[in-house]
């Protein structure tokens, strides 16, 4: 699995130029005055984890819709949205991408940032071994899950499904384990399951349909209706270059509704990514994903709530926060003066 990991942007990427679309949006707030870019030429650096699988960066860079707001964008690659939150906290990097159930516990704890874009739905599965008797969420009680990253989104989005059964996450044994040792360690038995986000969850599942088996995800339902991965910039950028903050979003918002309108094409330039892929494979893995979920405004914030609901049922937020007042603070609308 360990090619999957391949960073595309290992001192950064440069954006190139490219085709535009789907540049149309409406609105929120349509009284409201709206910013318009100023065109000005920037060098910016953003954190985002595995930048050489997530569509919307790749997008973004290669369709040129960076550099149709001049800008010039370096990636930072991490594994994780936790990393790339550390990065955006020490000041080494103007924005950064993550899951919002990594973002709202670091933004309630004090990290300089705001949430100004959502960029994609989720695609957390969680895969166990067939004819071991979990046949249902309830029945991962005792077992052992894998998990790539202690404390990781993927663990928490699974942790809150559990809690909303009446079960405690700490009674499913919870193993880290490397990457690379993923496939070893259900051949071995060693884990009964593991909890992975795509594409890794996806080609694994792909790959060993034969003893492995999805026995829960966001992937359909109603969380397949909700943003996932949200984009923060710095309290420091947004106050010092708020052209610069408005650039940037709406960049990735073209890219998004691009993505939205051009899901073969999407497919076609993510598998020139990833060595393990062809065309038809991410295309299969795409229409197995849910639909492009990205938003702005009220309701980027009233999703933010919610993940604030859910993050109190597991301790990660505390039960008297008012979740509403909570997501209107650590959300900022950039597109509106």
């Amino acid at each position: 699995m360990s090619s999957r990991r391949n960073i595309l942007v290992a001192a950064g990427a440069v954006v190139g130029t490219g085709v535009l679309g789907g540049l149309g949006w409406r609105f929120t707030h349509p009284r409201k005055v709206l910013q318009e870019p100023d065109g000005q030429s920037r060098s910016l650096v953003l954190a985002w984890p595995s930048p050489e699988d997530d569509p919307v960066f790749i997008v973004a860079q290669e369709r040129g819709f960076f550099s149709h707001y001049n800008l010039e964008i370096t990636a930072r690659p991490c594994i994780t949205g936790h990393q790339a939150i550390d990065a955006l906290s020490r000041g080494e990097v103007v924005g950064a991408a993550a899951a919002a159930l990594s973002w709202l516990p670091r933004l309630h704890a004090g990290v300089p940032a705001k949430l100004v874009v959502g960029l994609s739905a989720g695609t957390f599965r969680l895969l166990v071994r067939k004819n071991i008797g979990i046949t249902k969420i309830d029945s991962v009680v005792g077992k052992k899950i894998a998990v790539l990253n202690e404390d990781a989104a993927d663990q928490r989005f699974f942790s809150v499904l559990l809690r909303r059964k009446g079960i405690n996450p700490s009674e499913v044994l919870w193993q880290p384990v490397s990457e690379d040792r993923i496939d070893q360690a259900l051949d071995g038995r060693e884990v009964d399951g593991v909890v992975l986000h795509d594409p890794d969850g996806w080609q694994l599942l792909s790959e060993n349909q034969s003893f492995l088996v999805e026995l829960a995800g966001s992937t359909t339902g109603n969380y397949a209706q909700r943003v996932n991965k949200v984009f923060g910039l710095s309290n420091h950028f947004l106050s010092e270059d708020p052209k610069g903050a408005l650039a940037v979003v709406l960049a990735l918002r073209d890219a998004c509704r691009w993505i939205e309108k051009h899901r073969d094409e999407t497919a076609v330039l993510l598998s020139a990514h990833m060595p393990d892929m062809n065309d038809d494979d991410a295309k299969h893995m795409l229409a197995h994903e849910p639909a492009p979920v990205h938003l702005l405004g009220h309701w980027l914030r009233d999703q933010m709530a919610q993940y604030a609901d859910e993050l109190k049922l597991i301790d990660l937020l505390p039960n008297e926060l008012d979740s509403g007042a909570f997501s209107r603070s650590i959300c900022q609308n950039v597109l509106h003066v």
